[in-house]
């Protein structure tokens, strides 16, 4: 997406626009790990009693005023029972909480996320960020975008227009953080809590499990679409899951959200194990090329057979839901 290249509009591998689990991301760029600090309140009334979104509670936390994280200054309203958020709807999901409407391709939206969400109205990002008037309908009374890009181009201030807007610098990142954050929003802080404590759980668990296998080795994802293949780094998506099980990055990406590849550079890949997702076949063109090259065959983790193509959008998603599936994944090959 936009908001991760400076050179193409960048990691949504369908779309560009919304940098979410369906992308591979061609930035150069290095990210901003504090991007997903929680909202700071502006109000007293902040610490009044809350209730959720989809919710009900007799005694409704009154409204309050934060500011997000490109300095707006957000209303958010006492009682949130309807919620759009694009590109996170892993993040609502994980809190209980069905969103008014999901991203999609303009062919699908995320699959992973369907036994939640199949028959909640799609919403296409196929041509770019949709026009308010697609949303408006809807009636949503918050709602939150997953990066700074939509604090721009009138973006923000179109869509402020219908209900409440949260925008978040990069929700896409810690993943926790980002979680902690919107449950603020919504009053949901005791789920989060609970979800977090399972996420971690799981994380601790699968990291004991693959000790052997991690320690002293490096892997790298790699995603593909229909326009390039990209290193992910370790910021998010599949990328930030092989790092919080304890692999080590290569060199290419370090420090950087994700780096271009070439044929040239296929030498220059130090990885011990290679995680390969062709965005559901739309990077086979690129990956004949380069599986046919012999820099490619050469390569260790080729050679001693640790490259593993991987299935699903979980892969190029973020959120709690996601990266437990990637972790599932992750364990089954390496483990099998």
């Amino acid at each position: 997406m936009k908001w991760f290249h400076a050179k193409n509009i960048g990691y949504a591998a369908m779309v560009g626009l919304l940098s979410i689990a369906l992308a591979a991301c061609g930035s150069n760029k290095e990210a901003d790990p504090g991007a997903t600090a929680t909202p700071a309140p502006t109000s007293e009334s902040s610490s009044t009693d809350e209730t959720g979104a989809n919710e009900s509670n007799s005694s409704p936390r009154e409204a309050f005023d934060v500011t997000d994280q490109v300095g707006n200054t957000v209303t958010i309203p006492g009682t949130v029972q309807k919620v759009y958020a694009p590109g996170l709807e892993d993040y609502l999901v994980t809190l209980g909480v069905t969103p008014v409407a999901q991203w999609s391709t303009g062919e699908k939206p995320q699959q992973y996320l369907q036994d939640t969400l199949s028959g909640v109205k799609e919403i296409s990002f196929a041509n770019g960020v949709p026009s308010p008037e697609s949303v408006v309908d809807l009636e949503p009374e918050l709602i939150i975008f997953p990066t700074a890009f939509y604090a721009q181009n009138g973006v923000h201030e179109n869509y402020s227009q219908i209900a409440p807007t949260y925008v978040f610098k990069n929700a896409l990142g810690n993943v926790v953080e980002a979680t902690e954050t919107i449950a603020k929003l919504l009053g949901l802080e005791d789920k989060a809590t609970e979800a977090i404590a399972a996420y971690n759980t799981k994380l601790e668990e699968t990291k004991a499990k693959l000790t052997s296998l991690s320690a002293g080795k490096k892997a790298i994802y790699i995603n593909a679409n229909a326009r390039a293949i990209f290193l992910v780094g370790n910021f998010h998506y599949g990328g930030y899951v092989l790092s919080e099980l304890g692999f080590a990055q290569s060199a290419l990406v370090e420090g950087e959200m994700s780096a271009d590849i070439s044929l040239e550079m296929l030498s220059d890949i130090d990885a011990d194990y290679i995680f390969i997702n062709n965005n559901d076949g739309l990077g086979d063109a690129f990956l004949a090329d380069i599986k046919a090259s012999p820099l490619w065959t050469a390569l260790p983790a080729v050679q001693a057979g640790q490259v593993f193509d991987v299935k699903g959008d979980h892969w190029r998603s973020s959120g709690l839901i996601a990266y437990q599936k990637t972790m599932d994944d992750i364990v089954a090959f390496l483990q099998p």
